[in-house]
């Protein structure tokens, strides 16, 4: 439960400061997420260079709680609660073609078994965004941008348990995110955002190409074997509903 603490402090330390003022509420996304992972290959020779590991869109969603604190008529700071459905499908098949295609391997040496592999990785997200909202026919235009920090709370590879404390994904991700949307007076919300990881969640970053044999599976299957980059990136739409209107 402790994973939970911090940003629940955080969280209700803004609503405690503005009670009477701030506005709170619910929210729900639909995401779809990806991660955006390279290899530098020139620890082996310098002329290989970087590699881009194929990492596919995935849908997930993401849903929970908002506040919103006024600054001024215009200005406001919104804090988000949120669980995020994050991750990708990794396209090993392609990574290993390209690989072998680097260091002018013809052929490949050996059958890959599972080409696509699901990552799912499950966060609780904290966004602090400072919204900017233009009157706009019946309601407002609102943009924000801001911060956000995460820790992961689950995941899975091809259905097998991420396990954040021996494994090779870190558990905790920073990042930026923005949102473009339009309020109405009764409380609706709706807006279009993206998420930007800045951390690189990899534990390992040394290129490993052992990590493609199929005599080891579990290795095969995980991005972070293959000794690249890890920085998760989300974008998706939102419908929120505040539940008590700003005094």
């Amino acid at each position: 439960m402790k994973r939970f603490c911090f940003p629940l402090f955080i969280f209700c330390l803004f609503i405690n400061v503005a009670i009477g003022q701030v506005r709170y509420g619910v929210q729900g996304s639909i995401q779809a997420a990806t991660v955006a992972s390279t290899v530098n290959f020139t620890s082996f020779s310098p002329t290989l260079g970087t590699l881009t590991v194929p990492i596919n869109q995935r849908v997930g969603f993401r849903a929970g709680l908002m506040a919103d604190y006024p600054i001024t008529i215009r200005l406001s700071v919104r804090p988000q609660l949120l669980y995020s459905v994050k991750g990708g499908n990794v396209d090993v098949g392609t990574f290993v073609a390209n690989v072998l295609t680097r260091f002018s391997v013809t052929s490949a040496p050996f059958r890959i078994d599972n080409p696509i592999s699901k990552v799912i990785i499950n966060y609780v997200e904290l966004p602090v965004t400072v919204m900017c909202g233009l009157e706009l026919g019946p309601g407002r235009l609102v943009v924000g941008a801001g911060p956000y920090a995460a820790v992961a709370v689950g995941g899975s590879i091809n259905g097998e348990a991420i396990n954040f404390n021996t494994g090779n994904f870190r558990k905790y991700d920073l990042g930026a995110t923005g949102s473009l949307g339009y309020e109405l007076p009764m409380g609706l919300t709706f807006s279009a955002y993206y998420t930007h990881g800045l951390i690189n969640f990899s534990k390992n970053s040394t290129p490993n190409l052992s990590s493609l044999n199929p005599t080891n599976p579990p290795a095969s299957l995980d991005p972070s074997a293959f000794g690249g980059t890890l920085q998760n990136r989300s974008f998706g739409v939102s419908v929120g509903y505040f539940l008590r209107s700003q005094n």
